[in-house]
């Protein structure tokens, strides 16, 4: 019998084989793919996250009083997060205010020493601590928490102010006496910040500010 060869069928393998191939290699770049994509996912629901935390992470102002007759302020404050606490030596003040094109700053860092801010035991001054708890100086600042903070009038910054100009600018009685307005800011770490201003009508220690 004569044999003859069936190059069609040839043809077909080798065509099946070129198409199998195909598939394993679309297969593969599709995995890769996807892994990649799951990839990407992963850091923008990340990136989504801390941006939603710093945007949620905020200082609350909830009220201000005159502290004394001279240039102390007593604030409650607080402090909103859904992220993690904050650690309040990180967390940065500044009072300020205007007389006559005159620029008055004081400034420093939440938890700083003051000169004429409560020292229990005759220890160091207590500038913040959580309402309704020992006047001690925490070191974070807690979500849903409420603290009172001492703010100090005058200039510069260091314990009893350092800079030029009235010891007392920007305290309760210098803007009484002057008939203008302060502003409290607080300045997160992560960028975060709130700015209060302060008028006063009524001039006594205990008065609210407003």
């Amino acid at each position: 019998m004569e044999r003859s060869d069936d190059t069609s069928a040839q043809v077909g393998i080798g065509a099946m084989i070129v198409f199998i191939a195909s598939l394993l290699a679309i297969a593969t770049t599709a995995h890769v793919m996807m892994l990649e994509l799951e990839k990407i996912a992963q850091t923008t629901e990340k990136t989504v996250s801390v941006a939603t935390n710093a945007a949620h992470t905020q200082i609350v102002f909830v009220g201000g009083w005159i502290d004394d007759d001279y240039d102390d302020y007593l604030f409650m404050i607080e402090y909103q997060s859904l992220g993690q606490n904050v650690v309040t030596d990180g967390v940065g003040w500044i009072l300020w205010c205007e007389l006559n094109g005159n620029i008055y700053r004081r400034y420093g860092f939440l938890g700083d020493p003051l000169s004429s801010a409560p020292a229990p035991g005759g220890g160091q001054g207590v500038t913040i601590w959580p309402v309704g708890e020992n006047l001690a100086i925490p070191d974070e600042l807690e979500s849903g928490k409420r603290y009172f903070v001492i703010a100090d009038g005058g200039t510069g910054s260091g314990s009893a102010g350092n800079g030029a100009g009235p010891a007392n600018a920007c305290g309760p009685k210098y803007i009484y006496q002057n008939g203008i307005s302060a502003y409290y800011s607080i300045y997160l770490p992560n960028g975060g910040h709130m700015t209060q201003e302060l008028r006063i009508t009524d001039y006594a220690v205990g008065e609210s500010v407003t």
